[in-house]
């Protein structure tokens, strides 16, 4: 790849295109909590946010109709900045045939978004779904429409099922676990070490009493995302949900600089949303 190429502003297509060997898997953060992550059976997206303007401080990395051809998309909650409206119909625009995986009841919302039904897969825990060659296990979230659900997993607004989710995708071989918005709850870092999560995206813009009082629900911090991702035995941290809006901050040099004086073996991960990094687990080693 020439220099330019590698300085120059990337394509959907161009990830698309990216040659992957065996155990390799492409990630792309697309700021916020969107990803966009590949492995050699199937191209997945989880909570792409791709509306420009509004609030946003920097424009997305690509138009959603040009990532329509992907296999899936995994939503982790209704929030706007994870199911993003204008997604989903440019795909029903589009006459994408990727499957929506969302949490069972967000399903009738996307449905009236024009995704066709037989593309939906209501998920809660505990019942796997395979995309191509991909396998994604939910989780349990802990969250909250609003502060007055906050925080736990919004089944007492959906007659006892789970309304926020996180998922651990196994893209071969390598198991990338996506959060959503969530809290540390106790028993998730069992589950993750169980399912052998490698690789965590985690947010760490936290929460606090005057973001709450403007009806913010927060996340982990970065002190609890990084307790979590060595608890779960993770090699691999990505802080997320930090970069998007003035008024929900947070940054990843905390997280950074407790890996570094506490955890060594922890590697904290700050992606560029310019373009993708390609990951290969060796073993044991880091991702």
């Amino acid at each position: 790849m020439t220099a330019a190429a590698r300085t120059r502003a990337w394509s959907f297509a161009d990830a698309a295109g990216v040659p992957l060997g065996e155990g390799e898997v492409l990630l792309w953060w697309l700021g916020q909590a969107g990803f966009l992550l590949r492995g050699p059976g199937a191209t997945v997206l989880v909570d792409p946010y791709l509306t420009p303007g509004g609030a946003r401080r920097f424009p997305p990395p690509f138009p959603a109709a040009d990532a329509a051809g992907v296999d899936a998309v995994l939503v982790t909650h209704e929030h706007g900045d994870h199911l993003d409206v204008d997604v989903a119909r440019a795909f029903a625009e589009a006459g994408s045939e990727a499957r929506w995986v969302v949490p069972e009841p967000v399903a009738d919302r996307l449905e009236s978004l024009g995704i066709r039904r037989e593309l939906i897969e209501p998920a809660q825990p505990g019942q796997p779904v395979t995309i191509g060659s991909v396998r994604v296990d939910p989780l349990a979230a802990h969250h909250g429409v609003d502060m007055a659900d906050a925080y736990g997993t919004g089944a007492a607004l959906s007659g006892g099922l789970v309304r926020f989710l996180g998922y651990v995708l196994d893209l071969a071989g390598t198991r990338i676990y996506h959060s959503g918005d969530c809290l540390a709850y106790p028993g998730l870092a069992e589950e993750l070490a169980r399912l052998e999560a490698h690789v965590v995206l985690l947010p760490v813009n936290g929460r606090d009493a005057e973001r709450e009082a403007r009806g913010i629900v927060g996340n982990m911090s970065a002190e609890e995302a990084v307790e979590l991702a060595v608890r779960a035995g993770a090699e691999v941290l990505v802080p997320m949900h930090w970069d998007m809006f003035e008024g929900n901050p947070g940054h990843p040099s905390r997280a950074v600089a407790l890996a570094e004086r506490d955890h060594p073996e922890l590697t904290v991960l700050v992606p560029s949303k310019a373009r993708p990094i390609g990951l290969r687990r060796f073993g044991q080693g880091a991702a």
